[in-house]
């Protein structure tokens, strides 16, 4: 359900200089350690080879676990992408849909009550197409809704959203919220490509009105998607930067055995 986001700006900013500031004391203290040792370029290429080494290990490790926490490790134990739910596409008053045609038929035809196994099912279904008519009414209705965030979550304070609740109320406007609608006979189905999930149910507006009919299907999301793009890009880093480690290490070889060093001219 879309929100009225207001952010608590300090409280952003001050995250967002914490995330700098560590990388510069944790990261560039390293490197101011290593460029004093070994010079500016050996420096940075030791710590970038080493960086972006450690950052395979720990992106793998997120993205396939590789027995880290015992036999029982789980994946995906990194940043998380987008989880597995349920997507409300077409919604009216009769089961109708361009994309499944399969809804014609609901409540009969291929549509099954639910399973013991598809019972779990049945309560996120029922939350996801509720939001969808919230937030389809709201935009009907041209009102755009608040979540009432508590301050200290950098979210919408409660006073403001309090305030947006009243305005609505002397305009003699009402915000939809998921709770307004009471969803019934949920029914699943499988679409005619025999792989995409579906659902359906009734759905009815608490304080009165028509029927509705709205049709869901199940998106698998992409959970490691985050982790992938880590591993990814940390193997990238890691291929650019050794090859020119290689080679400053080879001059460095050759001046200790026999080379001309070049002309020091104090710390780097």
């Amino acid at each position: 359900m879309r929100t009225l986001a207001l952010f608590d700006w300090p409280l952003f900013i001050k995250g967002t200089l914490t995330v700098i500031m560590a990388f510069i004391l944790f990261i560039g203290s390293v490197y101011l350690l290593l460029s004093a040792v070994m010079g500016k370029k050996l420096g940075y290429l030791v710590l970038a080879v080493s960086f972006f080494g450690w950052m395979v290990l720990l992106s793998a490790i997120w993205a396939f676990g590789f027995y880290s926490q015992g036999l029982e490790t789980p994946v995906n134990l990194g940043p998380k992408g987008v989880e597995p739910h349920w997507l409300p596409v077409d919604g009216g008053f009769e089961a109708a849909s361009a994309t499944y045609p399969l809804a014609d038929a609901y409540p009969g035809g291929e549509w099954r009550v639910p399973s013991e196994k598809e019972e779990s099912s049945v309560d996120p279904v029922s939350t996801s197409i509720k939001e969808f008519l919230a937030t389809q009414a709201n935009e009907e209705a041209g009102i755009e809704p608040v979540e009432a965030v508590p301050e200290h979550a950098s979210g919408t304070l409660e006073t403001e959203a309090q305030r947006v609740e009243d305005e609505l109320i002397e305009s003699g406007q009402h915000m939809f919220i998921p709770e307004d609608f009471i969803v019934q006979d949920v029914r699943f189905a499988t679409a005619e490509d025999g792989e995409t999930s579906l659902a359906a149910a009734r759905v009815f507006y608490q304080d009165g009105g028509p029927e509705f009919t709205v049709v869901a299907y199940h998106d698998s999301g992409n959970v490691p998607i985050y982790s992938y793009i880590f591993l990814a890009l940390s193997i990238v880093g890691l291929l650019v930067h050794l090859p020119f480690l290689d080679r400053v290490e080879a001059k460095r070889k050759d001046i200790l055995t026999g080379g001309t060093a070049p002309v020091w001219r104090g710390p780097a």
